[in-house]
């Protein structure tokens, strides 16, 4: 196995989307922006993205688009612009539409005082009708979880909330900069229970620094002590030419190229012997969670949140760099906050790229998007694209991948699971081995 893992560690998407963000090249004019939402089936439901970037102290480790704010009134006029952009979207749209799912991503969406998230809900609620099957759910950090705000985000009928963990060694929170003990995140875990909030997920880390085996086995431990619905496990990517405060890392030791493998695959093993259900590559849920329900189904999807139950094939986001996913396009909102406020100005959405999807580029991102899902995918059902018998063909030397009898079904192996990226690449016709653009496939 070790020659398969230095073979094929090279830098390749994570598929949330296809083509891939770094497709995303041109800058749509409101009138073409304009079109795709006015073009909506109004009776088919979307997917709702909420994206918060401010965090109250920065993870050195983190890869994502957020800012580090001491005072609350930088989010407060933040707020009031993302309202205002949902308000451009609403008089665009006119008729409203369902919602499927609303997701407040960050940063820290729980640094967000209670009022303004009402705020959000209630234009939310004006822009797109709510039902009973309608779910909330918010990425939260632990440290920003009182008492007083899990029980007000009760009342705000939040469904589901994730927990960013990472790990609970002492030695890796110093390092990387966040410190949460785990009886911190067990008194979070209790309440948000006791409160109605009983769908709880934790996101886990591999490849920090300082983390080895043993921490990571005494992590899952703590994690198994505390029954999460799901389970994330990500792996650390450092790239310290675009997040420059990863630097602040390099002076602890971290797990090598063949240590982060097999601490991906104890983890999976680990889980899988304790009641949770393999969710692709790096998810895991219990066998009741809808999302193991959904995979049992053949109705796993994934999305810019990775794996998901939700089939909305509409995604809007709202928010500095907040991506939509419309049926012919994406588009992504600007990182800039100040083009960000003068597009608003403008009484124009804050679009910076697009992406506009040809047949076969749809055609490309379902069966890519059964392979992630399923590990596995019937190519007769996709005539339009022939098979990538040269790209295949290492994999399929290697037994990461085979054929069934008909040579009609591609198939992941079990021993392929953990490169099915590598699969899913072959039939990608945009993919460029750049280094600095891609995360690694181990």
């Amino acid at each position: 196995m070790e020659s398969l893992i230095r073979k094929y560690d090279r830098p390749v998407p994570r598929y949330t989307s296809f083509p891939t963000a770094v497709q995303f090249t041109e800058s749509p004019t409101w009138s073409e922006h304009r079109s795709l939402i006015t073009e909506l089936n109004r009776s088919e439901p979307a997917s709702i993205y909420i994206h918060v970037p401010f965090c109250h102290s920065l993870c050195h480790y983190c890869g994502c688009h957020t800012k580090i704010v001491s005072r609350y009134e930088p989010v407060k006029e933040y707020i009031s612009s993302l309202l205002e952009e949902i308000s451009i979207f609403r008089s665009t749209l006119c008729d409203r539409i369902p919602a499927s799912r609303i997701h407040f991503g960050g940063g820290s969406p729980n640094f967000t005082e209670i009022e303004d998230l009402r705020k959000i809900l209630e234009a939310l609620r004006e822009t797109f009708s709510f039902s009973h099957e309608t779910e909330i759910d918010m990425e939260c950090d632990p440290r920003l979880l009182t008492e007083e705000k899990i029980n007000a985000l009760s009342k705000l009928d939040i469904n589901r909330i994730s927990l960013g963990v990472q790990d609970f060694d002492k030695n890796v929170q110093e390092a990387i900069n966040r410190v949460q003990p785990y009886e911190l995140v067990e008194k979070c875990v209790y309440q948000l229970r006791e409160r109605g909030i009983s769908h709880v997920n934790f996101d886990l880390m591999t490849g920090l620094p300082l983390q080895t085996l043993e921490t990571l086995e005494r992590t899952l431990d703590l994690t198994l002590s505390l029954c999460p619905d799901r389970i994330a496990i990500f792996s650390y990517a450092h790239v310290p030419w675009m997040k420059k405060h990863q630097l602040l890392l390099e002076k602890y030791p971290r797990p090598d190229l063949l240590t982060r493998f097999e601490m991906a695959e104890r983890a999976s093993s680990y889980l899988q012997n304790n009641d949770y259900i393999a969710i692709g590559f790096d998810h895991f849920a219990l066998k009741n969670d809808s999302l193991a329900i959904a995979q049992e189904t053949g109705k796993l999807h994934r999305n810019f949140q990775g794996y998901t139950d939700d089939g909305a094939k509409t995604l809007i986001g709202f928010g500095l760099s907040a991506i939509s996913q419309y049926e012919n396009a994406y588009t992504q909102n600007t990182t800039d906050p100040t083009a960000y406020r003068q597009a608003l100005k403008e009484r124009r959405l804050p679009s910076a790229r697009s992406c506009h999807l040809k047949e076969e580029d749809k055609i490309r991102r379902s069966l890519i998007e059964r392979i992630m899902c399923d590990f596995r995918v019937n190519l007769s059902d996709f005539p339009q694209i022939p098979v990538p018998c040269e790209n295949l063909s290492p994999l399929l030397s290697d037994g990461l991948a085979s054929f069934d009898d008909s040579r009609k079904v591609l198939l992941v192996t079990e021993r392929g699971r953990p490169f099915v990226r590598l699969v899913a690449a072959c039939f990608d016709p945009y993919l460029e081995q750049v280094e600095n653009r891609h995360a690694r496939a181990i």
